[in-house]
């Protein structure tokens, strides 16, 4: 029996509409699992964005801090609405510009304040609490993803603030988004936090020289506070912002760090070589006393200084233009002969030299520190800590108006050279020019030269005291409440 025309037309018809439903629904389902892996996705990417936005919340409280260390005017907390004190909250809120996700941008909210808990009871050292959100909004539709247990494992906010979660307020949120918040403690880092730090070059130019440490406040580190062999420890570290070490065939018993740069004629290294260090260094501005002990003006003979039990009284405080001392002449930084703790600041506008058998001597019992803007040369045995505790004579070299004149620290002789050294504009040598000598304690200068048969103890000790440098994290951890 043959169709009639309409009817085949008809089969057809019903076919093509079945064929274009199976076809639809497939499309359907395909673009379904499409978008909703889509969401997924993008809300994935969101919320990693979002702790990148909070971490970097903790580098910009980190920032300020180290600006404030600059000298004034440094521009630190400026945007913000307090500088950190004492249980002082500082808060900021920055909009980032953010190349990823289709230029979306993310939002940094930060706090950083200043707890009387978190300070260090030895040296009265703040440590900073940091607390950061970082926010990133999700482009499209307040809808969950494929599996919302997803969503509610990130804690999205799809339609409520995740924070309050409508607990404490009802807070909607005007387009959904993802906040993950952050609390970091950061801690103070001394200029003397390693044996040698160089701004540039590195150089230690003989032979054998041995680089360690020990620590004067650990009896099972020391002996009586002093450095003996059998307690030796390894953080004796060195380390320069150049990219090249020279070490001379040392001995270090620590780290050796460069900034991208290589390390030659280590013989022996007990830490790690990295290649990833820089430190920028503090400046030193002249101290400004508002009042001093008025005399002498300048030292060009055999002279006594009086320190003081109060540590910044005026009457331990100097301002010498030179000082300038030769054959058996010594300048004294006289205690009060008790034994107790005494104190003595010294800036030294012009040079330092001590030639011959001259001598600066820091007697017993006295702590001392000297500020100097010109070069300073000591030779012999020039340079006496009667207290053989690098931390009691902390010399710094001042920042020179020209940057383009580069003062000398010259340290040299034979004996014992105790004393930590922050010269970060200075050339340092230290120099030993006959039997073995020993210096204890850390220097940092624009270049570090160590020549002759001088070994160096790094003093751990020295890692708590003198100025802030920076400050390093200690702890962290995100609040997934």
């Amino acid at each position: 029996m043959r169709l009639r025309p309409s009817a085949v037309k008809g089969s057809v018809l019903i076919w093509t509409v079945l064929t274009i439903t199976v076809l639809s629904l497939v499309a359907a389902e395909l673009l379904r699992v499409v978008s909703a892996k889509y969401h997924s996705a993008l809300h994935t990417a969101v919320w990693q964005e979002s702790l990148l936005a909070a971490e970097s919340g903790v580098d910009l409280g980190i920032r300020e801090l180290r600006k404030s260390l600059f000298p004034p005017p440094n521009q630190a907390w400026e945007g913000w609405s307090a500088a950190p004190g004492n249980e002082v909250t500082s808060y900021g809120l920055s909009t980032i510009p953010n190349a990823g996700l289709a230029g979306t941008p993310m939002t940094i909210e930060v706090n950083v304040d200043a707890p009387l808990q978190l300070r260090d009871p030895g040296n009265s050292w703040q440590y900073y609490r940091i607390r950061t959100v970082g926010t990133m909004p999700i482009t499209g539709p307040a809808r969950a993803s494929d599996n919302k247990q997803d969503t509610r494992l990130r804690k999205i906010s799809l339609r409520w603030d995740r924070f309050t979660n409508g607990v404490l307020t009802s807070q909607a949120v005007s387009t959904p988004r993802v906040a993950r918040r952050v609390e970091a403690i950061v801690r103070p880092v001394s200029s003397f936090d390693q044996a040698v730090i160089s701004l540039g070059a590195l150089n230690l130019n003989d032979a054998n020289i041995v680089i360690d440490s020990y620590d004067s406040r650990d009896a099972a580190k020391s002996t009586n506070g002093l450095y003996v062999l059998a307690k030796r420890q390894e953080h004796g570290n060195i380390a320069t912002n150049g990219s090249l070490i020279n070490a001379g065939n040392a001995h270090v018993y620590g780290d050796v760090a460069t900034n991208s740069g290589t390390v030659s004629g280590v013989s022996n290294v007990t830490g790690i070589e990295r290649t990833d260090f820089y430190q920028e260094p503090i400046p030193i501005a002249a101290p400004n006393w508002p009042s001093i002990n008025p005399s002498p003006m300048i030292v060009s003979g055999s002279t006594n200084l009086a320190a003081n039990p109060v540590e910044g009284s005026p009457a331990s405080r100097y301002v010498l233009s030179a000082i300038s001392i030769a054959g058996g002449q010594a300048l004294n930084l006289t205690g009060n002969g008790s034994g107790t703790v005494t104190y003595i600041e010294i800036y030294v506008t012009g040079d330092i030299s001590a030639t011959g058998n001259a001598q600066i001597v820091v007697q017993p019992g006295v702590k001392a520190k000297i500020y100097f803007a010109g070069n300073v040369k000591v030779s012999g045995n020039g340079l006496v800590n009667s207290n053989n505790q690098p931390g009691d004579l902390l010399m710094y070299g001042i920042t020179p108006a020209n940057s383009s004149v580069v003062p000398t620290v010259e340290l040299g002789g034979n004996g014992q050279l105790t004393a930590a050294v922050y010269a970060p504009d200075y050339d340092v040598h230290i120099n030993n020019g006959g039997t073995r000598g020993t210096a204890f304690g850390s220097f940092v200068g624009k270049t570090f030269r160590m020549t002759g048969t001088t070994d160096l103890h790094y003093d751990e000790a020295l890692g708590s005291l003198g100025l802030i440098n920076s400050y390093k994290i200690v702890s962290w951890f995100e609040d997934t409440r």
